[in-house]
């Protein structure tokens, strides 16, 4: 592990600007998903249990993962003189994964990990990346433009469709989301207060061993009044042997306003394709082709980044 002593070095041409930042009309849209236990758990002990020592654990929290398209209207840093050099748009495509922290058998905290993440700009992958630890990667996407005309998603990578000393790296779709049956303004109806509930009563049908008021306020997170995320952060040496820095991170998102919220009447189907380079399949235990998705929602709100701290 390296010292953080060092000052870090923000040269000229350095994209890195500094958190916090501000996201204006966050325009998100979740979809909940069932997953595998045994194969989610396998990627925290991967990547988040070995960020961390002595008796902290990390462990999967449910069956149920949560896939959110978010369409970020204007996104600029908070701290002079990064907040003078103007604002970018951002997309971002994230799975997450709900966590418990667990000391000494007992569960202490509840976070959630976005496990795997999208980008549609180089500055939001940089940033993500070298400043909070996001795994994040390029793509292309679809999505609706308006809440009130609903469509499809679908997300595309450049990457390898399978292994081979012959493979090219190409654009592939990896996953669609398909609206089943066309909602009406008058279809949706609005339930922020009972966010929490909801989602909280869609993973209780699955035994949890946790209490309930716990689980309700990780789940309420999205939306009011903040989101604890978990990240791992680590940078390889110059053979990608060993880690020059690895730790687990910490990064609230304070939501400041919500603008609208919404659960969505029509339901959808997630369609997952077999991609080596992105096996969600084996990553999360997502099915292969296609399967339903639960509680779908919208919310646009303004939110801060801030920034992340070591557990």
């Amino acid at each position: 592990m390296s010292s953080l002593s060092t000052p870090f070095q923000h040269f000229l041409s350095n994209p890195i600007a500094k958190p916090p930042c501000r996201m204006h009309n966050a325009n998100m849209y979740g979809f909940f998903a069932e997953i595998e236990l045994a194969k989610s758990q396998r990627y925290i002990d991967s990547t988040l249990n070995v960020g961390v020592k002595g008796n902290i654990r990390f462990k999967i929290l449910g069956e149920f993962a949560l896939i959110t398209f978010t369409d970020i209207e204007k996104i600029a840093s908070m701290t002079p003189p990064f907040d003078q050099h103007g604002w970018m748009q951002q997309t971002d495509i994230i799975i997450w994964l709900p966590v418990a922290k667990v000391e000494n058998e007992d569960i202490s905290y509840l976070y959630w990990y976005p496990a795997f993440i999208c980008v549609n700009n180089i500055y939001a992958f940089i940033n993500g990346r070298e400043t909070w630890g996001y795994n994040k990667y390029l793509c292309d996407y679809i999505m609706p433009e308006c809440v009130t005309e609903l469509s499809n998603f679908s997300l595309s990578l450049e990457c390898f469709d399978h292994f081979s000393p012959e493979s090219k790296l190409q654009m592939y779709e990896l996953f669609t989301i398909t609206i089943n049956s066309q909602g009406h303004e008058n279809d949706f109806f609005s339930v922020l207060d009972d966010f929490g509930e909801q989602v909280a009563n869609l993973f209780s049908r699955k035994h949890l061993g946790i209490d309930l008021s716990l689980l309700k306020q990780l789940l309420s997170g999205f939306v009011n009044p903040q989101m604890d995320q978990i990240l791992f952060k680590q940078f390889s040496d110059g053979s990608s042997d060993s880690a020059v820095y690895q730790s687990v991170m910490h990064s609230p998102s304070m939501i400041k306003k919500i603008h609208r919220f919404k659960f969505l009447k029509p339901e959808f189907t997630l369609h997952l394709n077999k991609l080596d380079s992105f096996p969600l399949v084996v990553m999360f235990g997502l099915k292969l082709g296609s399967q339903a998705l639960h509680l779908p929602f919208y919310v646009q709100m303004d939110f801060d980044q801030l920034a992340a701290t070591k557990i």
